[in-house]
């Protein structure tokens, strides 16, 4: 059985609820291009290699009213990812609920989280309160990034002291509008490839 790696996680939440051992599938990882590296941060595989690749100028993200290019998405996905550790704290292995429908800045968000070294908990706009709640308990999330309008189910399921980042609204402490004031630029977190 593959024993897994040194964690990047300041919070260990997340591989301490991991089921037995007994429990777990079998890992093969024969093929070579499975072979990943130790430390491997989502986000630079999926995003920042584009970017790097010179492909920044490219569509990404289209929707009715607007369209990021793969650089407007990484540099705003920094720009979440500072606002998460800047602003609210969050360490590596923190769980961060995200809840809205798909659009841009929950994209960048996720990458954010994961930019970050926390764990993206996406939710589906259709989830009540009472659903909210649960996840909330059973992953253990202290954080939530929230589109303004799907914030009355999301506030009435979380306990005192719980944080969460609005996006959309015009709230001046809105997510969108503290990312605006970060530096584009973040230097993820180097996760290990098997962290949980």
């Amino acid at each position: 059985m593959k024993q897994v790696s040194r964690s990047a996680h300041v919070d260990s939440f997340a591989r301490e609820n991991l089921p037995p051992r007994a429990q777990w599938p079998e890992f093969l990882f024969t093929l070579p291009e499975l072979e990943y590296p130790s430390a491997l941060n989502a986000a630079a595989e999926l995003l920042d290699r584009h970017v790097e690749a010179g492909r920044g100028s490219r569509r990404c993200i289209v929707t009715d009213n607007e369209e990021w290019s793969y650089a407007d998405l990484l540099a705003r996905s920094n720009q979440v990812a500072h606002a998460l550790v800047d602003e609210i704290g969050l360490v590596p292995g923190n769980r961060v609920l995200l809840r809205g429908p798909n659009n841009p800045w929950l994209v960048a968000s996720w990458f954010g989280v994961i930019k970050a070294g926390g764990i993206a908990v996406t939710t589906m706009p259709l989830l009540r309160s009472g659903e909210l709640k649960t996840m909330v308990e059973i992953a253990g999330v202290t954080i939530a990034i929230c589109d303004h309008r799907f914030l009355q189910d999301l506030d009435s399921a979380t306990p005192d002291g719980f944080q969460i980042f609005t996006y959309g609204g015009d709230d001046p402490a809105d997510l969108t509008k503290v990312a605006a004031t970060k530096r584009p630029q973040f230097e993820n977190v180097r996760t290990a490839a098997d962290d949980v």
